[in-house]
């Protein structure tokens, strides 16, 4: 009967095939008590943390938000300092890694996922790398040591069509490297890390995506077309309807006209998974990269929990909420986002759930 409940659960809740894992069978208890303990002690919901391992990145992508950003700097987080965080919150066992850097271009990287696996996290690596470069050693860990998930960004299925966007990078060496990693899962024995093959459609590169697609399934990988929803003005798509045909939308704008849902949207994460940057400043959301709008503290100096439950932190979430007004000092002010939530009246909350859930065993 319990297992019957899981499969109902999962279909309700339409949590993607790629997430499922025999490692992972569903977990009532451990799902009701991970949603909740985190809440009372940190004040949000579940068990995951974002921590940017790295703020370098060696390409140069044309319409980049992060690369033409240099405000703040770059640079890339210490394995003392990550140990330090996870150490000191225990609570978490979900960590995302990437953020707006090249993550394999911390040299401190092996030391990070060796212990995060020692302390039985889960590893993820959503927000994308591009995977050029990378020791022999690094990929080998990541199958050693259990990472769950990368998204690989690879716009074209040649270099030619890659090298427009990704500039300073190479397609062939990217898939030598995918097929490096698909050789130790094959020794281990083991389906993990689960790649993605993550493609911004592009005017330039729209007519590779089928063949990409096909390249993605050849190298045991899910294929992730996405939309471009940085700047609309460059290399926009030419043929629409196959677009529509792929995904439902031509742009992230038409997506968000027809479903009054924002595309790309991060404004959950303040309850969900924080993010920290590579520097340690705690800056809510994905979205507010490199905290150029403002943060909401320094873990290192503070501490995760004093951050977490500050005054700026609990009012932002209000704010977001509806239930406070609008304060200049908070970074949502400044992201284009916080005037969709309003206009489309969205719950950061309970819009997201369903398909968090998974996450928080």
């Amino acid at each position: 009967m319990l297992t019957s409940l899981s499969g109902n659960l999962k279909a309700m809740l339409r949590i993607p095939k790629y997430l499922f894992s025999e490692h992972r069978p569903l977990n009532m208890c451990a799902l009701i008590n991970n949603c909740f303990a985190g809440y009372f002690q940190y004040g949000i919901i579940g068990n995951t943390i974002r921590i940017e391992v790295s703020g370098i990145c060696q390409l140069k992508c044309p319409i980049c938000i992060p690369q033409k950003d240099a405000i703040k700097g770059r640079g890339y987080m210490r394995f003392g300092d990550f140990k330090k965080i996870v150490d000191d919150n225990l609570n978490f066992k979900n960590v995302e890694i990437s953020l707006t850097g090249e993550i394999f271009l911390n040299p401190e990287l092996n030391d990070i996922i060796r212990y995060a696996h020692m302390k039985k996290l889960n590893i993820t690596i959503r927000s994308g790398v591009n995977l050029n470069t990378v020791s022999e050693e690094l990929l080998e860990c990541l199958v050693k040591y259990r990472v769950r998930i990368m998204n690989i960004s690879i716009d074209g299925a040649s270099n030619d069509t890659y090298k427009i966007y990704r500039i300073g990078g190479n397609f062939y060496r990217v898939i030598e490297n995918i097929k490096k990693i698909n050789s130790y899962k094959k020794k281990y024995n083991s389906e993990l890390p689960r790649l993605i093959w993550q493609f911004i459609a592009f005017g330039h590169n729209e007519h590779e995506i089928a063949i990409a697609k096909k390249m993605a399934k050849q190298l045991n990988m899910r294929f992730l077309l996405k939309l471009n929803a940085w700047n609309s003005a460059y290399s926009p798509v030419r043929n629409k309807e196959f677009l529509r045909k792929e995904i439902g939308y031509a742009t992230a704008d038409e997506c968000e006209e027809k479903t009054h849902k924002i595309y790309m949207f991060a404004c959950h994460q303040l309850w969900y998974s924080p993010q920290i940057t590579w520097d340690g400043k705690l800056i809510g959301c994905s979205a507010n990269c490199k905290g150029v709008w403002g943060d909401f503290g320094n873990v290192f100096e503070s501490g995760l929990k004093n951050c977490l439950n500050s005054e700026k932190y609990i009012y932002t979430k209000k704010m977001l909420l509806g239930r406070e007004k609008e304060r200049s000092d908070i970074p949502c002010m400044q992201c284009d986002k916080y005037a969709k939530v309003k206009s489309y009246k969205i719950n950061p909350i309970i819009d997201i759930f369903p398909m968090l859930l998974w996450f928080y065993q």
